[in-house]
């Protein structure tokens, strides 16, 4: 307080300056000012795309590096027709014989649109839940797309043990949580005041603020190595205890305390499992995640199409797991009642029954993926023809 106190007599007996109620605006208008003039002067740094193994000339994954708050890197609208397509892991088809985005293979058969080639950009991110597909739909909607397609995984949709798996995402979904009111639940619930100060910062700064991911980068690559303290090389013990549940996602230990019916450790199993939880649980919160989508892209006027993921056809044989999969498409029609329009479609029985038998790795990914992509495209296309729109739709 003493130096504080000096500076600021210092201050005022060479330049005159005084300390007023104003203060603390002229402070921040001083501090915008210096975010714009380095934004001018400091050069970008764009970021890097997470992983490009599967992309095509139609389809790309536009996620940039785990820990990016920016999020995504969508392509220029360019003269293509551009799709904005949300999912997880179940838009791949990884197997023997096929290795692509499902969305890329939607998009050969759709052929062109208008006369246009359909290029896709896949906003992936694996075990991406709800608040996450709100946070890349206020990504995708600034893109200007001419058609949006969200995935929704059966596992995980209406699950209240995990509505949001990458909070670093946060800085996206505050772009779009200021208006209308009823997009606050969700804006209340996740995000804090660090990220709305970044969103309002990288706006005015977008090199300095908005590319900090990219700089921390760079910082820490030339100064890991410096430290006065001697770096001892010991292997990490096993964590134990509370240390051991740290390491581990959150969900798992909700989910492990839930008790299930069927009590297993294989994959496909577990997943069931997680169902069975879901169709149980009474929470609000994805609810209003899953209508906030369906508001956003009303208020954008985009052609908008959701779906629902099909489980594994052996899997869906069980009588529980059916009967789990009916409940979810009755919540999930409670859910959205009267949110969809002649340009926004869902259909909350899903692809479940529409898509002829294939072989899944588990009990949500495909091996091959041609049979979902082709009543995809079947739909998408219905869809596009409905708003006046010229799809070719022919299948490769």
């Amino acid at each position: 307080m003493i130096l504080a106190d000096r500076l600021l007599a210092f201050l005022h007996d060479r330049v005159g300056f005084d300390v007023t109620r104003w203060s603390i605006v002229r402070i921040a208008t001083f501090a915008v000012a210096a975010l714009v003039v380095a934004g001018i002067v400091v050069e970008p740094r764009p970021g890097q795309r997470d992983d490009q193994a599967l992309a095509t000339r139609q389809v790309r994954n536009v996620s940039l590096a785990f820990g990016d708050p920016r999020g995504f890197d969508p392509t220029p609208k360019g003269k293509n027709f551009k799709v904005a397509w949300i999912g997880g892991s179940e838009t791949q088809a990884v197997g023997p014989k096929t290795r692509a985005f499902i969305p890329g293979l939607v998009s050969e058969r759709m052929g062109r649109v208008d006369g246009k080639v359909v290029s896709t950009d896949l906003y992936y991110l694996d075990a991406i839940r709800l608040v996450d597909e709100v946070s890349a739909l206020s990504s995708a909607l600034a893109s200007k797309p001419d058609l949006v397609v969200i995935s929704l995984n059966p596992v995980w949709v209406l699950n209240d043990l995990a509505p949001q798996q990458w909070d670093y995402l946060d800085g996206a979904l505050a772009r779009g949580s200021l208006w209308p009111p009823s997009r606050w639940v969700l804006a209340a619930s996740f995000l804090s005041p660090g990220d709305v100060g970044w969103r309002v910062l990288s706006a005015a700064s977008p090199p300095l603020v908005g590319d900090r991911f990219e700089w921390g980068l760079d910082l820490t690559e030339q100064t890991s190595t410096l430290s006065f303290l001697d770096v001892v090389q010991t292997p990490k013990s096993r964590a134990t205890g509370l240390a051991a549940l740290a390491e581990r996602r959150p969900v798992d230990f909700w989910a492990s305390r839930f008790a299930s019916s069927r009590p297993t450790k294989d994959l496909a199993s577990i997943q069931l499992n997680t169902i069975e939880r879901e169709v149980v649980s009474r929470s609000s919160l994805n609810t209003a995640a899953l209508q906030q989508m369906f508001e956003m892209v009303r208020t954008a006027g985009v052609p908008t199409y959701f779906y629902v993921h099909g489980i594994n056809p052996t899997v869906y044989a069980q009588p529980d797991a059916r009967g789990y999969v009916d409940q979810l498409r009755a919540q999930l029609a409670a859910a959205t009642a009267g949110q969809t329009t002649s340009r926004v479609r869902f259909d909350p029985q899903g692809l479940q029954d529409r898509v002829p038998p294939t072989k899944y790795r588990d009990i949500v990914h495909v091996y091959d993926g041609r049979n979902e992509a082709a009543v995809l495209s079947t739909d998408l296309c219905a869809l596009l023809r409905s708003t006046g729109r010229q799809a070719d739709c022919e299948a490769p």
